[in-house]
């Protein structure tokens, strides 16, 4: 709506014009003179629009003004309390994960933005979805695959991602971990040169290797920082780069890890 040449009215500088108005600023012409004023704000306390549809006008704009900065409030309230969660916490030395793809299916996960923690295979939870309660949103999780008719020496990572942010373990039973909304990788020519087991010399050793039929695997923080560095150094597109760069910072932030 136009206001300009529109009449106002000061509870101190009686009748005046509306002369020039930005986006900040309002300028009224009264009879000592032109006077500027903050806009839309100055009507709240000092000016009034005489005419009818233009005082309905400036009193929309208020109250949307007013709906945005109570929701921008609420909304900074809230990443306050997500803040203040992340930061305390519980830190796992243990609560890395990798999953194998056993119950799992790549395409899937891809679609539905969450992995399975797998089933028990015996006892009285047998089928059940297996406990949740180590993971939280500082554990990592690895997405591993071994190509069909290679052997499970040549299992290669094809996928990390940060646990959603708002994710407690123990407050969930039905075994689904959902993906963080950005820090996400999926790697694709890069995947061939990193292998799972090339991290765990100790299962590899005059061993020979059996993911065996659980679906998820625990191993250390220390671990996965080593991992998710030469995920990193394995990119070469840059924006990429720069994104597992801040998944890196990230994870180190959440479990307390500094980077020398």
């Amino acid at each position: 709506m136009d206001l300009l040449n529109k009449n106002v009215q000061h509870e101190v500088f009686g009748k005046g014009t509306i002369c020039e108005l930005t986006d900040e600023v309002i300028s009224v012409e009264f009879k000592s003179g032109v006077k500027k004023f903050v806009f839309p704000d100055a009507f709240r306390d000092f000016l009034v629009m005489t005419e009818k549809k233009s005082r309905e006008y400036i009193s929309d704009m208020l109250d949307d003004m007013d709906r945005e900065m109570k929701l921008k409030k609420e909304q900074e309230i809230l990443e306050a309390e997500r803040r203040e969660r992340l930061s305390n916490l519980p830190v796992n030395t243990k609560a890395q994960t990798a999953f194998g793809f056993i119950e799992n299916e790549r395409q899937r996960v891809l679609e539905d933005e969450e992995v399975f923690v797998g089933t028990y295979r015996s006892g009285q939870n047998r089928g059940k979805p297996r406990s949740t309660a180590r993971i939280y949103p500082n554990s990592a999780c690895l997405l591993t695959h071994v190509e069909e008719g290679k052997a499970e020496e040549d299992r290669v990572i094809w996928g990390v991602f940060m646990v959603k942010d708002d994710y407690i373990g123990s407050e969930f039973s039905d075994g689904m971990i959902p993906v963080h909304e950005k820090y996400r990788i999926l790697l694709d020519d890069e995947q061939k040169k990193i292998k799972y087991w090339d991290y765990f010399p100790d299962k590899t050793k005059n061993k020979t290797l059996k993911w065996g039929s659980v679906e998820i695997k625990y191993f250390n923080n220390i671990t996965m920082l080593k991992i998710l560095e030469d995920i990193a150094e394995s990119i070469e597109n840059p924006e990429r780069k720069e994104l597992c760069n801040e998944l890196i910072e990230y994870f180190c932030m959440l479990n307390k890890i500094t980077i020398d």
